[in-house]
């Protein structure tokens, strides 16, 4: 009978016990099909209870390790090759990424290296959320889930998003200021309902995510573009955008930010606190991008002002369908951001909060959130040692990547290498997908790392770095 043996003691014994199958079956200790002691057996010979090993056995079985055969028991499952699942579900690889990354084999793979698409690293769920629907149905309280419910959320479920938000992303929030919303797009789209009217400006970083372009025209709003550097937003750039626009609104990305990857540091931000203090801004922070274990980084909401109404979400961080997101308001704007909210949606839907909390609560979803950052880490690993000197900008904990393209006349537009990349089988994002100011576009491309087949994935940035390194060639043209 197979028995765990040099368990690692830095971690959850459930955790310990999957990585040691794990190394088993990698070291060929355990053959395919090999049937494994039942929860009951283990427990009793490693003197645990029985539920850290169903944990365990859970966990191996998402990660693909085990099968379990409903009367027969649970048997070791050999990962199949480029990722691949019995059905051709996509799977991970449970021992990282070595030579060429494999794991899930996303849709549209096997026609290009897509990498415009900017989600987390690819982990199977769907045992996963079987199981804890179930534990939902025999545990949770659900009365009044199918009603009509407070559009703030429950009061449980705030509390818990709010350990959680200090916990990951560094900000201490109120329950009673929080607000759960079905993801960060409307928690965005609340926003700029309750801060702003038809023929307002609002003040953007000159790179930003796009969605918030489309929210402007919706809303009427006019845009004013406020200079980035490697640190973010450049405060004596804020400082003349506010004086020139007497904008009094602005939406901005401080951390990880989409596409440049830049992060402001703890003086950046004091600074930039500074103009909002002196001009009379509200600043609708996004902060969805996940965090890094050992990064001392708070957001601007974490700091003393009543000037920042901050949006965050679990979507990037945790599952892209776990649609739970998160804003919370300053009390001076608190009534206008509840009425913006229960306009756009009367509530979120509670019982995929009940989810969210339930793997707060449990731990899962610390467990799954880590691996999520081994798998980008590795994946950020590959891209540097293939694309060399190449002056990439990244974030440790997120996939996608910021590669600056030179500024002369003679170089590449961001359009052109895009152009040049697709026909050579790599899609990418220029620049001009993400400006503001259509007239005056920093040239460079977002990357966003995927898990791919075999090579797939290096063949492609290499691609890029061939590219990079050619000169423009001329382009047809018609008279």
């Amino acid at each position: 009978m197979w028995m765990p043996q040099d368990l690692a003691t830095n971690k959850p014994i459930y955790r310990a016990i999957v990585d040691c199958l794990a190394r088993d079956v990698a070291a060929g200790n355990l053959a395919d099909g090999t049937r494994l002691p039942t929860v009951r057996q283990l427990s009793h010979s490693m003197g645990i209870n029985m539920g850290t090993v169903y944990r365990a056995y859970s966990l191996a079985q998402q990660r693909g390790l085990l099968i379990k055969e409903v009367g027969r028991g649970s048997f070791v499952r050999h990962r199949p090759v480029h990722g691949q699942g019995e059905n051709g579900e996509p799977q991970e690889n449970p021992e990282g990424i070595t030579g060429g990354v494999t794991g899930g084999i996303h849709e549209g793979a096997r026609a290009g290296v897509d990498l415009t698409r900017n989600e987390p690293a690819f982990l199977p769920l769907d045992a996963l959320l079987r199981q804890s629907l179930k534990d939902i149905a025999r545990d949770s309280l659900l009365d009044g889930m199918m009603e009509y419910g407070h559009s703030q959320g429950l009061s449980r479920h705030r509390e818990m998003l709010c350990s959680w938000l200090a916990a990951s992303q560094g900000f201490s929030a109120d329950p009673d200021r929080l607000i759960i919303t079905g993801g960060a797009q409307q928690g965005l789209t609340i926003a700029l309902g309750a801060l702003s009217n038809p023929g307002d400006t609002l003040l953007v970083e000159d790179l930003s995510y796009p969605g918030v372009r489309n929210l402007a025209r919706f809303f009427g709003l006019g845009l004013k573009s406020v200079t980035l550097d490697d640190e973010g937003l450049v405060p004596d750039a804020l400082e003349r955008a506010c004086v020139e626009s007497g904008a009094k609104v602005l939406y901005c990305m401080p951390h990880a930010h989409n596409p440049t990857t830049a992060t402001m540091s703890r003086v950046r931000r004091a600074d930039v606190l500074a103009v909002v203090e002196k001009h009379g801004l509200m600043v609708i922070e996004d902060d969805v991008n996940t965090h890094a274990t050992r990064e001392a980084y708070q957001p601007l909401a974490a700091l003393p002002s009543e000037r920042i109404v901050y949006i965050s979400s679990l979507s990037k961080i945790v599952a892209p369908g776990l649609r739970v997101g998160m804003i919370v308001a300053p009390e001076r704007v608190y009534a206008e951001v509840y009425a913006a909210s229960q306009t756009t949606s009367w509530m979120a839907p509670p019982l995929m909060a009940e989810l969210a909390c339930l793997w707060i609560r449990n731990g899962t979803l610390q467990d799954i959130v880590q691996r999520r950052v081994v798998l980008t880490e590795q994946l950020l690993t590959m891209a540097r040692q293939v694309m060399g000197d190449v002056p990439l900008r990244y974030h440790q904990a997120n996939p996608h990547l910021w590669l600056p393209l030179p500024s002369s006349r003679s170089a590449w537009s961001s359009r052109e290498f895009a152009e040049m990349a697709l026909a050579r089988g790599v899609s990418v994002s220029p620049a001009n997908q993400f400006s503001t100011d259509q007239g005056n576009i920093n040239p460079g491309i977002r990357m966003c790392l995927r898990q791919l087949p075999g090579t797939q994935l290096q063949d492609g940035l290499q691609k890029i770095v061939s590219l990079y390194h050619e000169a423009p060639r001329p382009q047809a043209f018609s008279m």
